[in-house]
């Protein structure tokens, strides 16, 4: 459950946050959102943190169930829902004990009186349609009118992957077409394969014989000799087996560390096409007075493109293989977070920004991670509250905080 939550808090995030400047907050119980001036728009009364989504509405939890509020606060469904998924615009699929239906989020109301076990990937636009189970029979739903399209249920179904409003049904091991505008069928539910081509037009298959259908369900014997690969009707999304990896192969230039005698090291920029093939270094460098030196990262893209780890007098800091010195070695410990970096001193954690900036001084308790559509990090105070960093100037979006 709180993967769904996860993944739906991000959809919202992404939504909605070039409209809103408004970030949550966690007063160390309960969440709630200020704005960009650190005024409280809703106070902390929430399970969870949440985000205003198109500056009208925030999926809220409360007591381990799901809701939605307005941008004031306001109360549009009461946390009664074991989850809340965003399907498309403010049309979402609320669950309880495992039964879902269709709702609007920003208004509360109910889309459909139909109620389906699961649903798969909605695909069209007008009207968008979306497959869903009921009982242990799949059928089409128009998301518009909350209607099922098809009255018999089918054992699969999926989408003719044309930009037509075909879809495909299964029964018994025997695939169909189904036209989605009307829901009769294109093609009876009779073949083996079906081979999707141009503007609705497929060929069905069944044994040796081959039927070419047209968009409005005309057909005429198909050259079975002119087929060269049969796609199967029950697949809705093609899965393919990821390439295999030799773990001994590298062929890239990358940065590499070697101890030598004492406190003295070499780094070298090596091309290895092998792990264990020789090389001659395309450079070389030498490092003397630490006690120990790591890779930090090797990336071309970023300035300085390689950086080590080094530990001296029991304080790490970062430095450039030739030499220059990025962060002094005075922190206990530095990570590196992918888009920034947190050095560690004292049991406090600091935030330094891609460029090398220093953002926050080691005086914060935890950095979480970045949220890049907010421009903005989360992080905890020292005092257990939460909240967010502007990326670009420290501010701390919790009330009370002054930075």
């Amino acid at each position: 459950m709180k993967q769904v939550f996860h993944l739906l808090l991000i959809l919202l995030t992404v939504q909605s946050f070039a409209q809103s400047r408004k970030y949550p907050y966690y007063d160390g119980h309960k969440w709630g959102l200020v704005n960009d001036s650190n005024q409280v728009v809703i106070q902390p009364k929430y399970d969870s943190e949440f985000w205003i989504f198109r500056e009208k509405i925030a999926i809220v939890q409360q007591r381990g169930l799901y809701g939605s509020i307005g941008v004031d606060g306001t109360t549009i469904i009461p946390c009664r829902y074991d989850s809340i998924s965003i399907i498309k615009g403010f049309t979402a699929a609320v669950g309880l004990k495992g039964k879902f239906r269709l709702v609007d989020v920003s208004t509360g109301k109910e889309l459909s009186e139909v109620v389906f076990s699961k649903w798969g990937e909605r695909k069209h636009d007008n009207p968008a349609i979306l497959p869903v189970e009921i009982g242990t029979k799949w059928y089409f739903m128009n998301m518009v009118t909350g209607q099922l399209i098809n009255k018999e249920g089918y054992d699969g179904v999926g989408f003719v992957t044309t930009g037509y409003y075909e879809g495909v049904v299964q029964k018994d091991g025997k695939y169909g077409v189904l036209n989605l505008t009307t829901g009769t069928l294109i093609a009876p539910i009779l073949y083996d394969h079906l081979v999707y081509k141009s503007q609705g037009a497929f060929d069905a298959i069944e044994g040796d014989k081959v039927l070419s259908y047209t968009a409005d369900g005309k057909s005429r014997p198909g050259n079975a000799g002119a087929l060269t690969q049969h796609q199967s009707a029950s697949s809705a999304a093609v899965s393919f087996d990821a390439p295999r990896s030799d773990d001994s192969y590298l062929g890239y230039m990358s940065l590499y560390v070697y101890k030598g005698k004492d406190n003295d090291w070499k780094a070298t920029y090596e091309k290895r096409i092998y792990a264990n093939s020789p090389v001659t270094p395309v450079k070389e460098f030498h490092l003397t007075g630490y006690t120990s030196v790591e890779k930090f990262y090797y990336d071309e893209t970023k300035q300085p493109k390689a950086l080590l780890k080094a530990v001296r007098n029991g304080k790490t800091g970062l430095i450039a293989p030739e030499g220059e010195v990025i962060l002094p070695c005075i922190y206990d410990s530095i990570r590196n977070e992918g888009g920034f970096y947190v050095p560690r001193k004292d049991g406090k954690e600091g935030l330094v920004k891609p460029d090398w900036k220093v953002l926050s001084k080691p005086v914060l308790k935890h950095v979480y991670y970045a949220n890049y559509e907010a421009e903005a990090y989360l992080v905890e105070m020292l005092d257990g509250k939460k909240g967010y960093m502007d990326m670009h100037s420290g501010k701390i979006y919790i009330p009370g905080v002054d930075r």
